[in-house]
């Protein structure tokens, strides 16, 4: 009779279904859909390292580097966002749709080669804002942008130039 009960008791209540429209607030620090910004992104391969369960990988390309990122195996635990050194991963406010295609939960971007301003190497230089954050000025990035636009051997005579010169940065 037990479940009699509850059946009639639950008939004649109003219901207490949400509506799409009616939905709670995310709270602040919500880890959502994880956004990654390529202007800022230099395929170091942090975020890759401290992945454990291997969501995000690196592919290298032809013409750059492919950072591909599975939301289906992601735990949004946070720490490919947390040990990022440019900031260009974040979490959305907005939670990852739990019934997606597939297809859908697949990201690849390709972060593209750049080339030595000496030498012509391919490089992935650092972002400007990135190096305003490093050198805690404008001014000092503006100075640091030059030599971040060279590829590691480039960057290694131009310093040894400069030392044998006289002149040091």
């Amino acid at each position: 009779m037990g479940i009699l009960n509850v059946l009639s008791r639950n008939f004649w209540r109003r219901s207490r279904t949400r509506k799409p429209a009616d939905r709670v607030p995310y709270p602040a620090d919500f880890r959502g859909e994880l956004a990654h910004r390529l202007d800022l992104c230099t395929a170091c391969g942090t975020c890759s390292y401290v992945c454990s369960p291997t969501a995000i990988t690196f592919v290298s390309e032809a013409d750059g580097i492919v950072w591909r990122y599975d939301a289906g195996r992601c735990t949004f635990c946070g720490r490919c966002v947390e040990y990022c050194p440019t900031r260009a991963l974040s979490f959305n406010p907005k939670a990852a749709s739990p019934v997606a295609r597939r297809e859908q939960q697949l990201t690849n971007d390709l972060v593209p080669y750049q080339h030595c301003e000496r030498c012509g190497a391919q490089l992935i230089p650092m972002p400007p804002e990135t190096l305003v954050s490093l050198y805690h000025s404008p001014e000092g990035a503006a100075q640091a942008a030059e030599m971040h636009r060279l590829c590691d051997r480039c960057r290694s005579r131009l310093a040894s130039e400069r030392v044998k010169s006289g002149l040091k940065r």
